[in-house]
């Protein structure tokens, strides 16, 4: 019987630490959780803003485009194919500055 409280005692003594560490340990990861979420938020903010600002500056370009299309230009047309190029390395120039800037963003996070 001694051996038998000897052996609660010592349980006794263990369950708290380990009933803190398991306390520590979902504290963390809700923590963690908690962040990736607001960052999941500003990522998708900074996305919506960027797209906002791309449709802004293109706006006044793809308004004349229209504008030329509906005017009896021709899609072959000079003026057309200008504004349509100028459409296409705009949106190209805004992606890649996007993926460099997530690929930077994830080379900090993995450090």
């Amino acid at each position: 019987m001694n051996g038998q409280s000897g052996r609660n005692e010592t349980a006794a003594h263990v369950r708290p630490d380990v009933l803190l560490r398991t306390r520590r340990s979902v504290m963390e990861a809700a923590l963690e959780m908690r962040a990736r979420r607001q960052r999941q938020r500003r990522h998708a903010g900074i996305a919506l803003a960027a797209l906002g600002i791309l449709v802004m500056l293109l706006a006044p370009v793809l308004w004349s485009l229209a504008s030329d299309l509906t005017s009896g230009d021709r899609f072959m047309d000079m003026p057309v194919v200008i504004v349509t190029l100028t459409v296409i390395l705009l949106s190209a120039i805004f992606a890649v500055l996007l993926m460099s800037w997530r690929d930077s963003q994830q080379g900090v996070r993995d450090e």
